[in-house]
């Protein structure tokens, strides 16, 4: 005769306690790893809100430099139209004698993401740290 297991006394219940302990070791690395993984691009953002009436901010032409830079990677300075790397070797005779304390660059919205990058990182190393893109506001 075939022996009956008394299966009312088991406990059919999965331990949710190991999972719920790794879930959250998880968070807490996710957590502390998010920040360190995101990139700044350069641009030093304000910090204070904007309102429409006072966004528009006042450039001085003497501290400022407003670069463009079209779809065929062509630079655009003071209406003068350089090759890239021409405009990277007169840098230094066209910017000389002046404290510039902000970069503009106003890109084509087709320019791609080398040319963009290339000229922001030459910026970057001659010491411009602040350095913005400029955008049409709808």
């Amino acid at each position: 005769m075939a022996s009956q297991i008394n299966t009312d006394s088991w406990l059919s219940e999965i331990n949710v306690t190991p999972f719920v302990d790794v879930l959250l070791v998880l968070l807490v690395i996710f957590m502390v790893t998010a920040p360190i993984m995101t990139r700044s691009v350069g641009v030093n953002l304000p910090k204070e809100k904007v309102n429409k009436a006072s966004s528009k901010e006042q450039i001085d032409p003497k501290k400022t430099l407003i670069i463009g830079l079209t779809r065929k990677g062509q630079v655009i300075y003071e209406k003068k139209q350089f090759q890239i790397k021409q405009f990277f070797n007169r840098f230094g005779d066209l910017v000389k004698n002046r404290k510039i304390t902000k970069v503009y660059i106003q890109a084509d919205k087709t320019v791609t993401y080398e040319n963009l990058l290339q000229l922001m990182v030459f910026l970057k190393n001659k010491g411009h740290e602040n350095i913005g893109l400029v955008f049409e506001e709808i």
